[in-house]
């Protein structure tokens, strides 16, 4: 494992065990590269796999902060801009699975084309509703390449990206998502608890690990009546300097 991966692991641990504390000031670049005796440029790395698990926020003349957990509603507020699972972003609340389906089969073309694997190479797929805090959060099918790691129904019922990270040394950083709204299938219902035909939220999701690696196709449907996505929206302030200069030069 790199060193930088872990630093990385040891800091998201001290995080979701609340050694660094929700809505407190996070150490300064200077205070952890002494602790562990690492460059700048490997803290970099380090804070940015933080950052992109929504992890730590950067707000700027004040430095780092360790994020707020998103429980402003019961079924909790997903973050559509961070790639980051249930587990991680539910942390501190109790966080349960049903499995419907957990088995191995060959890949349709799409699944071929997205995680770019031959039409011989076998998938787990995984079926499972959600559940925090015992509310119903989601239904969720997953599709991953059975290369990537060995699993199981128990690693099904937990957090599969926390043992991927933990044991596989694979690390989800980057998620190509596509949000909608649709109605209820037969399976969809049963999953969530309501009835064919009911409006939901659906999130479609390609999830790449630390190299640039797709290793999971997903769809996860939430509760129409409940489910709020939020954003966080930021303009460089580069691009004001830019179009400035721009304008001055016509």
């Amino acid at each position: 494992m790199h060193k930088y991966q872990e630093v990385y692991t040891d800091i998201k641990r001290d995080i979701l065990t609340n050694h660094y504390r929700a809505g407190h000031k996070f150490p300064t670049q200077e205070e952890l590269t002494t602790k562990y005796g690492i460059s700048r440029v490997t803290l970099k790395k380090v804070l940015n796999l933080l950052t992109d698990e929504g992890l730590i926020y950067s707000k700027q003349g004040s430095g780092t902060f360790v994020r707020q957990q998103m429980d402003e509603i019961a079924g909790g507020i997903m973050p559509l801009n961070s790639p980051i699972g249930t587990t991680y972003s539910h942390r501190g609340r109790k966080v349960t699975s049903k499995l419907w389906t957990f088995n191995a089969r060959l890949p349709d073309e799409q699944e071929q084309k997205k995680l770019r694997i031959e039409n011989n190479e076998p998938v787990y797929e995984i079926k499972r509703t959600r559940y925090i805090d015992g509310k119903t959060y989601s239904y969720e099918q997953t599709v991953m390449p059975t290369s990537i790691a060995p699993l199981s129904e128990d690693i099904a019922n937990n957090s599969i990206y926390g043992y991927l990270g933990d044991k596989a040394k694979i690390f989800m950083t980057d998620a190509r998502r596509v949000v909608f709204a649709s109605s209820a299938d037969k399976n969809t219902a049963k999953g969530l608890g309501i009835s064919v035909g009911d409006p939901i939220l659906v999130i479609k999701q390609t999830t790449y690990d630390q190299n640039g690696t797709a290793f999971e196709v997903s769809r996860s449907a939430f509760l129409a009546d409940v489910a709020q996505f939020n954003v966080d929206a930021h303009r460089n302030t580069n691009w004001f300097v830019d179009t400035a200069k721009s304008k001055s030069e016509e």
